[in-house]
Order: C-alpha cells, then structure tokens, then sequence
C-alpha cells in the first residue's frame, strides 16, 4: 500500500475514487426517485401509465439488483478481474442502461435499464470501495476516510436529486409532458464523464485494484514478497477461528441492516405518492417535486453531517477508551430511526383531513439523516477492517445484499399501504426500530467479543 496512507494523510487515488463516486451517485438519485413516478405517470405526461400498486415493484428492483448484483462483482474482483478494470466497465454499463431509459416507452425497456445498470453496479460499487479500503495501512483512517467518502457520495446525491428535479419539471417538460427521459439522458452522460476521469487516474491508484484482491500489491501493483502460485495457496488455506468470528460478526450486522434499510427506503415509494397527495409542497411560488424533496434534503444534510461525523469519530479514536463501536453506532442509528417515524406518525395525526406543511419532512430528513450517518459510511469501513484479505470483495457484496433484500420487500408495501393505511405503516416502523435498538444494545458486548481479537 502506498506510503501516503500511511503517513497518516489521504492519497490522491483516494479522492479520484470519491470524485467517481460523486458522478455515479448524481445519476442515480437523480433517476432512482423519479423512477416510480415515471412508471405511475399517464402516458399523456411522458410516463408508462401503470398503477401505484403495479409501479412499486418495478421501481424497487432498481434499487433491490443494483445492490445483489455487486455480490458477483466482487467474486468476480476477488479471483480474476482487477478492481480498476471493473470500475471503469462498470460506468460503461451504467452508461448505456441510463441510455435505455431515455429511449423507454414500455415496461420492457424500463426493465431494460434497471437490468444493464445493475450489470453495471455490479462491477462498480464494492470494487471501488474495496478499492479505498486497500489505499490505506492505518485503521484508524478508515472510519474517517469513509465518513468523507460518504460525503462525496452525498454530493451526488444532493445535485442529482435537486437538478433533475427541477429539470424534468421545468427545463425538460414540453407542454404536459414531463422531461422523465431527458433526464435519464443526463445521467448516462454523467456516469461515462465520472469513468473517464477514474480511467485516466489509474496510476495514482497506488497499484491498487490492478490485480484481483486475493493478490497483495506494492505501489506499482507488482505481488509482494511471494509468487503467485504460493499466494494461490494462501488464498485456498481455511479460514483461521479469528477470520470465522469476524465473518459471522459481519454476517450478523448485515441482518440488522436489512431492517434499517427497508425503513429507510420508504422514502422512494410509499413517502413519494404520500407527499404527492398529503404535503404542501409550494415554496415561494415554486412547487417542489414530490419524489425529490426527501432526497434532496436528505443528501445535503449528509454532505456537512458526514464531514461532522468524521471528525467526531477522528476525536473518539484519540481517547483512551477509542472510538465507539460499530455495534453501539448501529444502535444509536435504530433509535433516530424510531424517532424519525415517530415525526412522521405525529406529523399524519396533526394534519387531520388537510395537507402537512413541508417542514415535518425536514424534521424526518434530520432524525432519519442522523441514523443513516451513524450506519452507512462506518458499514464500509467496518467489512474493510475485518473481512479476511482473500474475501474483501465478496464480504463488501454481501454487506450491501441486506439492501437488496429490504428493496425487494419494499417493493411490496404498498400492498400493505392499501390495506393498513398511512398512520399504522410508520408506526408499525418506529416500533420495529426501537426494538431493534434494544436488541442491538443488548448485544454489543457478545459482538464485540467477535471482533476485539481482530483490531489491532
């Protein structure tokens, strides 16, 4: 690894891969909110013309495979392709999937794009965070490195939502038509302008990613210290007692995190019909779009609470006691998410029969914003900490399967939305949070005891 990550500062490859983050997550958020209104719009304004209970599932799965593909990508990575390589066909994927959705008219080209850009993700997003993970010899970076990764990612998120927001509303919409696939055209631009810039920075990359990751590499990507059919004897050797404890900590993080993602992403279907038809959403004359107003505002709080997290988590590490644990941070994030949609059932109780102002929204976007901080960013840096080497890629997969697990579910809730109402959904979801957190207190100690071996 290079000797700038261990001095203690961040490499330059370091913020290359962040800066490619930021274009990929600027082409998603700006479709992914978009994508079940889009599907729910009448044909006559530029959508598909399904029903809200027929869009939800195609919408989710946009979501759902580009978090279960990865898993492939990262075996893929961890055996036979350099991650770099892969990062770069990945945006080239991604490309050309957005693409099929500037040119979808039916539901079999929207399932066109959804698959290509999964195909996509799938060589991308583990392997370039995976590819961050390997930049740097000092754990104790890690948490911080990636808090700031995730505040790049947020970026994106924060520009893409808003731009393409007020785009497909305005800039692109012709008469009743919206500009839903002038946008999609956008982002295909985007992503291959963010593989470009990746592809051209390869050697600052530290000879990171130019070799599967079962390969441990020097600076200039070269093998250190052994041949490779001695490394490929390495990497079929079993897993040590110590390797088994971390992986099935990891394993068991991963099933609270299919939990809180599937709360959290409510906020790409059942919340964006929910503003649509129950939330003021005009703001000096402008009206805001309903499928961008949480993502909007939930991606700039994460560019400054990132950045704040980072620092906090920085100032922990230096105690005598160090940082707090991953288990008591994933706790902490089960309890603002209980808060956050305990708001939202207040929020549906006060507005009766009229229409909530758009503040209690903002009020959600904090609570939810501070589990998500607490949770996301320190998911990537807790696998890269304890996954065996030879398995880095394929851990990092399985980390984001609990995503693709929650959007598939979710996917379905709109059925129980119709059938339980808006009230007894959130709060069914701030139940389910609080008792998480219990658990998860509860737990910390005996999960703990997994990883503790390992740190050092």
């Amino acid at each position: 690894m290079g000797a700038t990550a261990k001095k203690g500062r961040y490499p330059i490859g370091y913020w290359i891969c962040c800066i490619t983050f930021t274009f990929e997550r600027f082409a998603f958020y700006g479709t992914k909110p978009l994508l079940a209104l889009f599907l729910a719009t009448s044909v006559a304004e530029g959508g598909i013309g399904l029903s809200e209970v027929d869009a939800a599932p195609i919408a989710a799965a946009l979501t759902s495979f580009t978090y279960i593909t990865p898993i492939v990508g990262g075996w893929i990575c961890d055996r036979f392709l350099g991650a770099r390589y892969a990062v770069t066909l990945g945006c080239i994927l991604m490309g050309i999937g957005y693409l099929l959705g500037w040119q979808s008219h039916s539901v079999g080209m929207v399932w066109a794009m959804i698959i290509v850009v999964a195909i996509g993700t799938a060589f991308f997003k583990g392997n370039l965070a995976a590819i961050i993970g390997r930049l740097f010899d000092d754990e104790k970076l890690l948490d911080t490195a990636f808090s700031i990764q995730y505040s790049f990612v947020n970026i994106g998120a924060f520009f893409g939502s808003m731009i393409c927001a007020a785009l497909y509303m305005s800039t692109f919409k012709k008469g009743d038509v919206l500009g839903y696939r002038q946008v999609f055209f956008l982002c295909a631009i985007l992503i291959f302008i963010g593989g470009a810039i990746f592809t051209a920075c390869y050697g600052l990359l530290q000879g990171q990613g130019k070799l599967p990751f079962k390969y441990l590499t020097d600076t200039q990507g070269n093998v250190i210290g052994q041949e490779s059919h001695e490394k490929k004897e390495k990497t079929t050797a079993p897993l040590t007692s110590l390797q088994k404890k971390n992986v099935i900590a990891i394993l068991l993080v991963t099933l609270f995190s299919v939990v809180f993602w599937l709360a959290y992403y409510q906020q790409d279907i059942f919340l964006t019909f929910y503003i649509r038809d129950n939330v003021m959403r005009t703001v000096g004359g402008f009206e805001l779009s309903p499928a961008h107003l949480t993502t909007t505002w939930n991606g700039l709080l994460c560019i400054f609470m990132s950045l704040a997290a980072a620092k906090l988590w920085e100032k922990l590490s230096n105690r005598p006691k160090g940082d707090l644990s991953m288990f008591q941070k994933v706790t902490l994030s089960f309890v603002f998410l209980g808060l956050s949609y305990g708001a939202l059932a207040l929020m549906d109780i006060v507005r009766g029969a009229g229409k909530a102002h758009f503040l209690w929204i903002c009020l959600f976007g904090v609570l939810i914003t501070c589990g998500e901080i607490c949770f996301s960013p320190l998911g990537n840096s807790f696998v890269s900490k304890f996954a065996p080497k030879k398995y880095l890629s394929l851990l990092m997969g399985i980390w984001t399967m609990a995503s693709f697990i929650a959007s598939t579910i979710n996917g379905e809730i709109m059925k129980l939305v119709e059938k339980m109402g808006d009230f007894n959904i959130m709060l069914s979801f701030m139940i389910i949070s609080f008792v998480c957190a219990i658990v998860m207190f509860f737990l910390i100690k005996p999960l703990n005891g997994l990883t503790s071996e390992g740190e050092e």
